[in-house]
């Protein structure tokens, strides 16, 4: 295992973000969008139950209309920290073009690219890196002074000379691989090596990083992005985004997330339900509570989306600031002082028992149904603090004893999906029920799902396809043509 203090965070002049020149794509700098997010990032901090959260970076790319122009806003853009596995979508990029390099489609090295993108193995992308680099490990390699080093590190320098080459390098490190690796468990030979040399170790930052992703998504080729995007695409409730809790319902989001040490961090391009594009990309130390924080960021997103009016009020949070969204059978405890720090609003209650939560909605749709979890029982003795959650929708009316069942302690500082249901507009029922011992809440999120759509398939010419019934209608004439 590489030692934690290696790998964190390097603090490199944090000067205005660069890494603007994307062809085709102009990026615009905005000061209100970079004091705004500055803002989110200072109020976010300042709400976390561990001090030792106190690192995030983050940069957010805003789609001016249907323009080819992206406003920009950033906090510490140019500070660089260990990605851990976000530096896969890097690999990703660098394998399709190490295959048209070689004359093979971009996908040749697909049995290795999937796997290191879709389930994040670190086995694979040990043999992506050794595929585009044409380097193996070389196990008795110990000193920068042999004199097969030179010629090593130029090979692994592949992926960095791509991003110079799209000016999205900066002060980042590409080179290394994730652990542990089909070259050992941990780094051996050459690769130690790597490690000790001065700033060989992955380093990425959120400026660059956005952009790059920006370039990905707005500029490849259809055959490219019909191979990347299948691989990136998450649903919000997904093990592999720390953004998605946070989404509204029937948000896209491709993305690459990364989680080692104490970091958590993701890099993301997201289609909000009214159609805005955004891309996300944020850099933390904040994985500080293992059982949960994977997913601490997805507030974070929230209260960026928040900030920026970016959506709409299909979405809706209430919380036990207001008494009359619940009632609650017995031993209701309400606390408005020395509340955790996550908390929403300004209280949470406690109960023994069962609560309804009953707000009041305006419009019939399908909704997402999300509790969100304080830090109230983090800390509390015993092992587990189960609570289940049954929502009566339009057609069945529930008693409360079936639901969505989680354990309150390992789920703090994030909005936990109960399910979708459809709802009729008015009063609300939501059981919440303690399993035998004491349970929270704090606030429960609505969030409605846009109508179904249908978006036309476009052929890799741009044009669209011809709808079947009108190539039946063609067919005669096709076949008299050929005839003829």
């Amino acid at each position: 295992m590489i030692v934690v203090s290696l790998v964190l965070v390097v603090r490199i002049n944090c000067e205005e973000c660069g890494c603007n020149r994307i062809p085709s794509v102009e990026i615009v700098d905005d000061e209100q969008l970079a004091s705004g997010i500055e803002s989110i990032r200072d109020e976010f901090l300042a709400r976390q139950p561990s001090s030792a959260f106190n690192r995030l970076s983050a940069t957010i790319l805003i789609r001016d209309g249907n323009t080819r122009t992206w406003k920009r806003g950033s906090v510490n853009a140019t500070l660089v920290a260990y990605p851990a596995s976000t530096v896969k979508l890097m690999y990703m990029y660098s394998a399709m073009e190490w295959c048209k390099t070689q004359g093979y489609t971009v996908d040749c090295l697909d049995r290795y690219v999937r796997p290191m993108i879709i389930v994040s193995s670190n086995l694979d992308t040990g043999y992506v890196v050794d595929a585009i680099t044409n380097t193996t490990n070389i196990d008795d390699l110990t000193s920068t002074d042999d004199t097969r080093w030179s010629s090593w590190l130029s090979q692994r320098l592949y992926t960095e000379r791509l991003l110079k080459d799209l000016n999205l390098y900066e002060n980042q490190i590409v080179r290394s691989k994730t652990y542990p690796t089909n070259s050992g468990q941990s780094p051996v030979g050459s690769e130690t090596v790597l490690l000790r040399s001065p700033s060989s170790r992955n380093l990425l930052q959120s400026c660059c990083t956005a952009s790059f992703m920006l370039y990905l998504m707005q500029t490849r080729p259809k055959n490219e992005l019909d191979y990347m995007k299948p691989m990136l695409y998450h649903t919000l409730e997904s093990e592999h985004t720390t953004f998605g809790n946070g989404l509204p319902a029937g948000s896209r989001i491709y993305s690459k997330v990364g989680n080692a040490y104490d970091t958590v961090e993701e890099i993301a391009y997201i289609i909000l339900p009214n159609g805005k594009e955004i891309v996300l990309s944020a850099f933390s130390n904040g994985f500080q509570r293992p059982a949960s924080d994977f997913y601490i960021l997805g507030r974070f997103t929230e209260m960026v989306l928040e900030k920026f009016s970016l959506v709409s009020s299909a979405t809706q949070i209430f919380t036990a600031d207001n008494e009359d969204i619940y009632t609650c059978k017995s031993d209701m405890m309400k606390y408005t002082s020395s509340l955790p720090k996550d908390t929403l609003g300004q209280s949470l209650i406690t109960f023994n028992t069962s609560c309804i939560i009953h707000p009041t909605l305006s419009e019939r749709g399908v909704y997402t149904v999300s509790i969100w979890n304080p830090s109230y029982l983090n800390s509390t003795s015993g092992a587990t603090s189960r609570i289940n959650v049954a929502v009566t929708d339009a057609y069945n009316e529930t008693d409360g004893d079936y639901g969505y069942v989680y354990n309150q302690q390992t789920t703090v500082s994030r909005w936990v999906s109960v399910g979708d249901f459809l709802l009729n507009p008015g009063r609300q029922t939501v059981y919440i029920k303690a399993l035998n011992q004491q349970s929270v809440f704090n606030a429960i999120r609505f969030s409605m799902h846009p109508p179904l759509t249908v978006e036309p398939t476009v052929d890799s010419k741009g044009s669209s396809r011809i709808p079947y019934k009108i190539l039946l209608c063609l067919l005669p004439i096709l076949l008299f043509c050929y005839h003829f």
